[in-house]
């Protein structure tokens, strides 16, 4: 039996409750899932202050969430992410070399440089990996970065030339709390940080 281009138009539109009820059912699940999953995961925030009287930006981020995420990367961006890494020339074999030996490496300094216009250190202070900079701009700009090693074998524990950033965050957790990163410029304050609460709270 042929149908008309009518016919079909009201097929079509009896099936759209349908679909936007099955859609509805979906977001209303997951955001169950999320909602009986976050209490029991850190929280990762992220503070800018723009100045001392000006706006401040406040991010709160379950990391259940964040893991949802990574666990949605299509696997085309992996493969972009294989590229940059082919890219700048690093042999995976010698990353994953190299990183054996730091870990094994007592406290110390790895990585120094000092140019006109900035400095950068790259240290291993007890389990953390510790990266500085500062640049001799206008305002003095400051980075201080640490993670600790065990988010770093776990990002390094994928298949070859993969990064498993759903195991780096799973190591983060166990971590958890801690501070991650503070940027200075000028009067401009960035903080990121890992705790259990849901709410960021300041310095």
């Amino acid at each position: 039996m042929n149908l008309t281009a009518h016919d079909r138009h009201r097929q079509d539109h009896r099936r759209d409750p349908l679909r936007s009820r099955l859609a509805l059912l979906f977001c209303v699940a997951a955001l169950l899932f999320f909602a009986g999953s976050v209490g029991a995961d850190p929280w990762i925030h992220i503070q800018v202050e723009e100045g001392r009287n000006g706006d401040r930006v406040s991010v709160n981020l379950p990391v259940s969430l964040m893991r949802a995420a990574v666990n949605m990367i299509p696997n085309d961006v992996h493969a972009d992410i294989e590229l940059e890494f082919d890219d700048v020339d690093l042999d995976w074999h010698e990353l994953r070399t190299f990183w054996d030996e730091v870990r094994r490496a007592p406290e110390m300094t790895f990585v120094t440089v000092e140019t006109r216009d900035e400095n950068i250190a790259v240290r291993k202070e007890g389990d953390m990996i510790v990266i500085r900079t500062l640049e001799r701009s206008e305002y003095g700009t400051e980075i201080n970065m640490q993670m600790p090693a065990e988010v770093i074998d776990a990002l390094l524990s994928g298949p070859e030339g993969r990064f498993d950033f759903a195991a780096a965050l799973d190591a983060l957790v166990d971590h958890a709390p801690g501070q991650l990163m503070t940027v200075r410029d000028g009067d401009d304050r960035v903080r990121i940080w890992i705790d259990d609460n849901p709410e960021a709270h300041g310095d």
